[in-house]
């Protein structure tokens, strides 16, 4: 009965040191990826924008991209239409 125990403690033993492990890898990890969103943070507020309302802007410039592409290409609809005259074979 004492072997069955003595097994148990060291299976018990063995999974608290892996887990401890594990604990030190996991800490590792959030250190550095607290690290990387500092240095992100940092970069973003470099470029004068706020870290806080990033995706807004990300999706406003989203939406004003899309408008001056249409735009753009209303505009060169027009102007093709315009140069049609000018641009076709009289025959």
């Amino acid at each position: 009965m004492d072997t069955d125990l003595d097994t148990r403690l060291k299976q018990a033993v063995l999974k608290r040191d892996n887990l401890a492990a594990e604990t030190q890898r996991v800490q590792g990890k959030k250190e550095a990826a607290d690290t990387n969103l500092k240095a992100v943070e940092a970069e973003v507020r470099k470029a004068n924008l706020d870290p806080d309302t990033l995706d807004d802007t990300i999706a406003q410039l989203g939406d004003a991209y899309q408008i001056a592409v249409t735009t753009l290409e209303t505009d060169l609809s027009l102007a093709e239409k315009a140069l049609d005259p000018y641009l076709t074979d009289p025959k």
